[in-house]
């Protein structure tokens, strides 16, 4: 896995984790708990949708970036063979 999704699926871990912890300790009724999340799951929901967005289009740079460095490095394998020739002879030879 890459660094942002790691980064971004360990946030999400600790997030969960805190509500969860947040739930257990909290000196408020289950009724107003889960209004509360209801609330803000919204929130939290964006904030993913935006990091994952912004991962993703950082991921798809990177690839294009890559993509450019390899076309540049490796030759077209077809230009760079075109001049050899063989003969009939030589290929039965290797067989």
């Amino acid at each position: 896995m890459s660094r942002p999704i790691e980064t971004l699926l360990a946030t999400i871990a600790g997030f969960s984790a805190g509500v969860v912890l947040a739930m257990l300790i909290s000196p408020k009724s289950g009724k107003e708990n889960r209004e509360w999340i209801s609330k803000h799951t919204g929130d939290a929901k964006n904030w993913v949708e935006d990091h994952g967005n912004k991962i993703v289009k950082e991921g798809e740079e990177r690839l294009q970036k890559i993509s450019t460095n390899v076309k540049e490095i490796i030759p077209d394998l077809y230009e760079a063979t075109e001049a050899i020739l063989f003969d009939e002879d030589e290929l039965e030879e290797d067989a």
